[in-house]
């Protein structure tokens, strides 16, 4: 695809298992996204960040309405 970056599933695949397996990494990656891919030798084009982010994003709104769910239940 001329003028576009290409998505590399490989490069995706990789930061997901370091994910699951890796306490510091997961732990670190909510305070500096970016700051805790370069640490860990990941460089992701703007097309990977942006899947990434919003992966990011939608986990922590998933883990908020669980926790609110948590919290509306425990009071009924």
């Amino acid at each position: 695809m001329e003028g576009t970056e290409e998505i590399r599933l490989e490069a995706l695949r990789a930061l997901t298992t370091l994910a699951i397996h890796d306490d510091q990494f997961r732990s670190e990656v909510w305070d500096d996204l970016e700051g805790t891919l370069t640490r860990f030798g990941f460089a992701l084009n703007e097309q990977e960040m942006i899947k990434v982010r919003n992966f990011r994003d939608a986990l922590a709104e998933s883990i908020e309405a669980d926790v609110i769910a948590g919290l509306t239940s425990s009071h009924r």
